[in-house]
């Protein structure tokens, strides 16, 4: 069954997973670069997830991986009940923003530096806690498989169970009841964290995130590049543009795989653009995209983007990640592919052009945009054009983060090689 877009949002408070997926949903509806209007937002994510996994849309900076667990554990650790717990985490998370905002007052770059909530402040709806939940799973920082009230909960009421028992009949029990369902090799919160405080990671911390990241993410081109640190280049733009000479040859190809995807969909949303902007009698946008897609061409021809490509092996790669791909989104894929291999314009192309609007029509039916004057009023002129960079923006930021506080001189880079490591999303509220 094809995927649709939805008019509304709906998650079980308790799966963690999903509801984050649908916020990084919405966070792409605020990101107009990066929208995915025609529906291949299945593929993208499995290759992101293959190459940077734990990684998402929302994260901004990587010391939030430790500053959560230590306001939770803050929590459960100075309530009795999750509801006092619930409370006072929110609590201390807005502390946590204030601490932030202090720490970088006076520098120039202060308002930049991807704090969450740092125009919101306490009435920002989405708190770190919640955006940084999966990863810490992913990444083995978490040891409890719940959601962030199912870990307070379950934290209150060992907690309860310390305190309502005089002795311990097994050794071993109490360890186990006293455990914070956080593994963070000791690390403790320094004394400071909630009055100013920044994102520079202490060289213990560097040391121990390198170490679980690695371990995690082994396989993954992330994990590549901590294993290869001295290859880390953090002004690359794209995964294209790093040097990944020595990659094993399985992740090689995804690589590969998804640097081929990117570059040839690319077209197909600067299409889906012109015929929004011809439909909308925008002249002047139409030339705009015209021109890109000339670009593009060049872009695809000089990549040899097409070359010797084997879709078969592409789709082996990708249902062998993600079975739940859905068989439109793979057939609407393969007939745009065939498409460029026959060359020729895709603007000039009735089927090209025949073939986007009956996608946009199939993911939005009467909202579609090419055929709906007021979703086509609503336009800004631009919708999904951005390149696909499957996360790599995200994890140049944490990576800017980590390698520059590592004690081993080894796993440093040089300040060029950190240029435009810490530039931040919108996603700050």
């Amino acid at each position: 069954m094809e995927e649709i877009v939805p008019s509304s949002f709906g998650w079980l408070d308790t799966d963690h997973a999903q509801r984050r997926r649908m916020l990084e949903v919405v966070d792409l509806f605020k990101e107009p670069g990066t929208v995915d209007e025609l529906g291949i937002g299945s593929i993208r994510d499995t290759f992101s997830d293959a190459l940077f996994p734990g990684t998402s849309t929302l994260l901004t900076r990587l010391r939030y991986v430790l500053f959560v667990p230590w306001l939770v554990d803050r929590a459960v650790r100075s309530t009795s009940t999750v509801d006092d717990a619930v409370r006072r985490l929110r609590a201390d998370e807005v502390r946590l923003i204030e601490s932030l905002l202090e720490g970088y007052r006076g520098e120039e770059r202060g308002r930049n530096q991807g704090i969450l909530g740092q125009t919101a402040r306490a009435k920002l709806k989405r708190m770190p806690s919640e955006v940084y939940w999966g990863p810490l799973g992913r990444w083995q920082l978490r040891t409890w498989e719940t959601s962030v009230v199912g870990h307070l909960r379950r934290g209150s009421a060992l907690r309860g169970a310390v305190r309502g028992r005089t002795e311990a009949d097994d050794p071993g029990a109490r360890d186990r009841v006293l455990d914070t369902g956080f593994d963070l090799a000791g690390l403790e919160p320094p004394v400071d964290l909630l009055r100013s405080t920044t994102f520079d990671l202490r060289p213990e911390e560097a040391e121990v995130l390198l170490e679980r990241l690695r371990t995690t993410t082994h396989g993954s081109l992330l994990g590549w590049l901590l294993e290869h640190r001295d290859a880390v280049d953090l002004d690359a733009v794209s995964v294209a543009g790093l040097s990944l000479g020595d990659t094993p040859t399985d992740l090689r190809t995804v690589v590969d795989h998804a640097t081929r995807f990117g570059l040839a969909m690319h077209g197909a949303a600067l299409l889906y653009n012109l015929l929004v902007a011809e439909a909308a009698v925008l002249p002047d946008v139409a030339d705009h995209y015209r021109e890109r897609l000339d670009e593009w061409r060049g872009e695809l021809r000089d990549a040899r983007t097409l070359d010797g490509w084997d879709r078969d092996e592409l789709w082996d790669v990708l249902t062998a990640r993600n079975e739940k791909i859905p068989l439109l989104t793979r057939q609407f894929t393969d007939e745009w592919l065939d498409l460029l291999l026959d060359g020729g314009r895709v603007e000039s192309s009735s089927h090209a052009r025949g073939l986007i609007a009956r996608r946009e029509h199939r993911l939005k039916s009467g909202r579609a945009r090419l055929v709906n004057r007021s979703a086509r009023e609503a336009w800004k002129g631009e919708s999904g054009t951005g390149l696909l960079d499957y996360r790599w923006g995200v994890t140049r930021r944490l990576l800017g983060d980590l390698l520059p506080a590592l004690p081993d001189p080894a796993g440093t880079v040089s300040g060029a090689r950190l240029a435009g490591a810490f530039v931040t999303t919108g996603a700050t509220d």
